[in-house]
């Protein structure tokens, strides 16, 4: 599923967090290095919902949605999908309140000459026409590359290669968006039973949840 369709899913509320995931954990560096393996091409993982018109209690939601189908509950790839929800619409998702998230990601910046990213430097980067913010780099339309690259450099053919690298690296990173990321779907006449058993096994792997998070599942 496209980077674009999951977040269009969470900002219309068609894919939701239940009550019993963990909180927001994700550290800077863990969201910088999502960005820089998405640039690159780097696989980043699946996600795993849980098709059901019968949700478990949901985060910041008193009542499920009212809508037509079945919702699509994330028991694995929250800290991804937050992530990439802060980036690409600049807003916290809206399971989650601003006071949740610790580690807010998004004054991470982008350099256009060298593809870097960097999270923000008042002395290296104030001032500076090469470095923009992700959010703005995802969001903005007014970025103008050619002039950008005639204030750099010293005549029209360095400038027209300056414009054609920094056209280059902008266009990989809002290229995000449309990247696909593969999604697996634990079927709507699964219980809840079948879920949180899922999402137990999914979190025994990879980066493991402690005792404590895994016993708070089940007692939620």
């Amino acid at each position: 599923m496209k980077i674009n369709e999951l977040m269009d899913g969470i900002r219309k509320k068609d894919i939701v967090l239940p009550e019993f995931q963990r909180e927001y954990v994700w550290t800077r560096e863990q969201s910088k290095q999502l960005m820089v393996s998405l640039v690159k091409g780097y696989p980043v993982g699946s996600l795993l919902f849980w098709k059901t018109d019968e949700p478990p209690e949901l985060k910041n939601l008193q009542a499920a949605p009212d809508k037509l189908g079945t919702l699509q509950v994330t028991l694995d790839g929250q800290q991804r999908l937050t992530t990439l929800y802060m980036f690409v619409e600049g807003e916290i998702p809206p399971y989650y309140t601003e006071r949740d998230i610790q580690t807010d990601p998004r004054n991470l910046y982008y350099n256009l000459d060298t593809g870097d990213f960097q999270y923000y430097q008042s002395s290296r980067m104030k001032g500076n026409p090469l470095w923009w913010s992700v959010v703005d780099c995802l969001n903005r339309s007014d970025i103008d590359v050619f002039k950008i690259a005639q204030e750099q450099a010293e005549g029209g053919e360095q400038a027209f290669r300056f414009a054609n690298r920094y056209n280059e690296h902008l266009n990989q990173l809002r290229h995000v968006r449309e990247m696909d990321l593969p999604v697996q779907m634990v079927p709507s006449y699964a219980g809840l039973s079948d879920a949180v058993d899922i999402f137990d096994r999914v979190n025994s792997q990879g980066t493991k949840l402690t005792d404590a998070d895994l016993a708070l599942t089940h007692v939620t």
